[in-house]
């Protein structure tokens, strides 16, 4: 009887503690938040990365290393919301996964009836062009049965540079003024970059 009574306890605790979901089934975990899972490369995610879905199922998309198959980067989309994440340089392949009861970053959706598991035919590069722009893509996985669309995007970068400016200090001793001491230059600490995107 003690024993039941200190499960009951522990029960409770748990459940006032937020460590066992209410209603949770078994191997169900809490649904994460849409956006980045992890990251594997240890590289800056600064390429976008668009994809379009209906609503009723989520996704998790991984993109794979175009050369090793190496994981680098997961995802998590809900269905039928928007969704944009960057990821880092490379060539990559895109898997996606997507079902309705979320298992945990191991499991991600289970290997139930439910859960569908595709591949894009090709890889897709995400890169830096010229000067100030990086590429990336918009997936829309939205048509019928395995039809994916696949658009560039790019966010195109452009800075407008504050150039060191010229003073002049006055002098208050009454003395006349020496332009070559008394000039100085203030340069200034940042440049004014603006991202947006652009076709």
């Amino acid at each position: 009887m003690r024993a039941l009574r200190a499960w009951s306890v522990v029960l409770t605790l748990a459940l006032c503690f937020g460590l066992i979901a209410p209603g949770t089934v078994a191997g169900e975990s809490a649904t994460p938040p849409a956006g980045l899972l992890w990251n594997k490369t240890g590289l800056p995610a600064v390429f976008p990365l668009q994809v379009k879905t209906l609503p009723g199922r989520d996704h998790v998309v991984i993109l794979l290393d175009a050369e090793t198959g190496e994981e680098a980067l997961a995802a998590y989309i809900r269905g039928g919301a928007f969704f944009r994440v960057l990821v880092p340089p490379g060539d990559y392949r895109l898997r996606f996964m997507s079902g309705k009861v979320w298992q945990g970053e191991v499991a991600l959706f289970g290997n139930g009836p439910e859960t569908e598991v595709f591949e894009l035919r090709r890889a897709l590069r995400f890169q830096t062009q010229g000067l100030g722009t990086k590429a990336g893509h918009i997936v829309d996985l939205r048509g019928r049965g395995t039809q994916v669309q696949i658009k560039d995007q790019r966010i195109c970068q452009s800075f407008r540079p504050d150039f060191p400016r010229l003073s002049r200090t006055e002098r208050t001793d009454g003395q006349p003024s020496d332009p070559f001491t008394e000039l100085k230059y203030e340069v200034p600490e940042r440049r004014n970059v603006r991202s947006r995107y652009c076709w």
